[in-house]
């Protein structure tokens, strides 16, 4: 993936890109789960105010994330910073190393009231409203007898604030036990032995953002080096202060709150004293005029994404492909919570194209991020090796063919059946077979676009920076 700051909402808000460099410090060379943490607050931060309609559903506000990485490599230290950003925000937090399921849902206890026993029930880890840090998520892909619903209550957990899916039902001798739960998953493991093999058939991994990166020896020494150019110092005054990050969320906060309050037309006093149940309905009740779709480029470029993501299962071999699509709800579903994100940094309350745009470039990425992985080692699918020696075969056939600039759609642009030869040409195959590899292998490296009758193909920016 690029950096945190080649994205185009870390260029646009000062902000996020401060929040990306003050995580840094703490957790170094990680500013991809930088972001998506910036992105985890805001998220758990705007749930008691927002639901964003889609037909007949809606989805909240949260957003779920699964680092998957080598140990001691800045997992969870990054927590530190995380966690003191959630707690000068007031947004309460919670730390899940090991449990059973009756922890995570909550469980019936015997206490002693005045020299009788009573039954009390006591609330799990997933009951309301607080950031959720699962530090050592393998417990998610290794369950054992006591926690062999874990996944289940997970995958309910993340289901939309509002809708029946959300509860969490257990059945004990004591009684049924019934939790709504506002919690948001940070989730954080090695990679353990058959990890991928699980993902492919749970579907917890189908609800959360997935980022998997690879550490080696030269990484690793990189890292250390910078970590020993910081000893005896102390971090220099940064552009973005720790204090100004903090008050962006608590301004936020009260601007969400105010939106709600004149929305359902009640005074904050009404509001604080109405139970979750009553707060809950008038925000599904209000929903579609909390944020709205600006109505000439939201859809477009919501469609345009869309499309992307599915460019990315081109050329995926029949084992893989379904697997991968079955990830792509989740795809459309973050691309249009993560637009809302963006809007409420750009403090509007119409969710417009660029938006969507912003949202995409990052998505995009997580989703080849997760494909590439799952490719490179299960076996299913074509092999990374073969497909870098394909890549490499097509980006020579670019370089021998003209580059046109078309129009408002800029440079850079090759006729596709140029390039077909120029690799017909490199190859020594036949004009068929050329398509079918252009069909297999290459078309996820290009964007295309007809101009008069010619087709024409740009290879994508992050093929051109050589990643």
């Amino acid at each position: 993936m690029k950096k945190a700051s080649e994205y185009e909402v870390v260029k646009k808000y000062e902000v996020f890109d401060g929040y990306i460099k003050h995580f840094g410090n703490v957790s170094i060379d990680n500013d991809i789960p930088a972001m998506l943490s910036f992105f985890f607050v805001q998220g758990q931060l705007a749930v008691p105010y927002v639901r964003i309609p889609w037909g007949e559903s809606h989805l909240d506000p949260r957003v779920h994330s699964f680092w998957i990485q080598s140990s001691r490599t800045g997992k969870s230290i990054a927590w530190e910073f995380v966690g003191d950003i959630l707690r000068d925000v007031s947004i309460p937090t919670d730390l899940y190393t090991t449990g059973t399921d009756a922890g995570l849902i909550g469980g019936f206890e015997e206490v002693v009231i005045d020299g009788n026993k009573e039954v009390e029930l006591k609330e799990g880890f997933l009951n309301g409203r607080k950031a959720l840090n699962f530090d050592e998520g393998s417990i998610i892909l290794n369950p054992n007898k006591h926690s062999a619903e874990t996944v289940l209550y997970l995958q309910s957990a993340c289901n939309p604030v509002g809708s029946n899916n959300n509860k969490l039902v257990k059945h004990t001798k004591q009684g049924r036990i019934e939790t709504e739960s506002l919690v948001s998953l940070w989730i954080t493991t090695y990679p353990p032995a058959g990890v991928k093999e699980y993902v492919l058939t749970k579907g917890i991994f189908q609800r959360v953002l997935l980022y998997w990166s690879h550490w080696d020896m030269k990484r690793r020494q990189n890292v250390s080096e910078k970590r020993a150019s910081m000893a005896l110092k102390k971090t220099p005054p940064m552009k973005v202060k720790y204090d100004d990050i903090v008050d962006y969320f608590t301004e936020l906060d009260k601007k969400l709150k105010n939106r709600v309050l004149e929305i359902t037309e009640s005074s904050v006093l009404e509001w604080d004293t109405k139970s979750r149940e009553e707060q809950e309905e008038l925000l599904l009740d209000t929903m579609e005029n909390m944020f709205t779709g600006c109505p000439n480029s939201f859809l477009p470029s919501l469609l345009n994404s869309i499309d992307e993501y599915y460019q990315l299962l081109d050329g995926l071999g029949p084992g893989i492909s379904d697997v991968v699509a079955s990830f792509i709800p989740a795809m459309e579903n973050y691309t249009v919570i993560f637009a809302t994100h963006i809007a409420m940094m750009d403090d509007k309350w119409v969710v417009d194209g660029d938006h969507v745009r912003m949202a995409t470039e990052i998505l995009f990425d997580l989703f080849r991020n997760l494909i590439s992985w799952l490719e490179g080692e299960v076996e299913i699918g074509p092999k990374m090796s073969e497909r870098a020696t394909q890549r490499n075969k097509w980006i020579v056939a670019v370089q021998a063919t003209t580059g046109y600039e078309l129009g408002n759609r800029g440079e850079g642009w090759h006729a596709k059946a140029d390039v077909i030869k120029a690799y017909m040409s490199h190859t020594g195959i036949t004009r068929g077979t050329a398509y079918q590899h252009y069909d297999k292998w290459a078309k996820p490296m290009f964007h295309e676009q007809n101009d008069g009758q010619k087709r024409y193909l740009r290879l994508r920016e992050e093929l051109k920076n050589g990643s």
